[in-house]
């Protein structure tokens, strides 16, 4: 990826929210506040098999990310709730998790820049 091309593109997020600031900064802090558990829970489900809490937790990632125009992510989110969900290549999951991660920590990067403008 290039370093000038973002991982998120709030155009979604602005839409719904009808551009309303302060609507759009709740959504972040959400997001922002909530997404680092769910990460921690599925690496927790992985670890212990629990496909069906793990499929669920990835599918209620899906459209936060989705807000965000965050699609790579979306994808790799919609393929470990997929894999969960059928119970296959169920060994690649932690790895998909921990990559997730690190998509996580790009993205809050961006989305903490754009609530700090927000917030100005």
């Amino acid at each position: 990826m290039s370093e000038n091309k973002k991982m998120t593109d709030l155009t979604f997020l602005r839409n719904l929210t009808g551009g309303q600031t302060d609507k759009m900064i709740k959504y972040l802090r959400m997001f922002l506040s909530g997404a680092p558990q769910s990460i921690t829970q599925m690496e927790l489900y992985a670890l212990s098999k629990d496909w069906g809490a793990l499929k669920q937790t990835a599918h209620s990632l899906k459209p936060q990310l989705g807000y965000f125009g965050a699609k790579d992510s979306e994808n790799l989110i919609r393929q470990i709730e997929a894999n969960a969900d059928a119970q296959s290549e169920t060994e690649r999951l932690p790895g998909m998790i921990s990559d997730f991660r690190q998509q996580y920590e790009t993205i809050s990067a961006e989305l903490e820049q754009e609530l700090n403008q927000l917030s100005a």
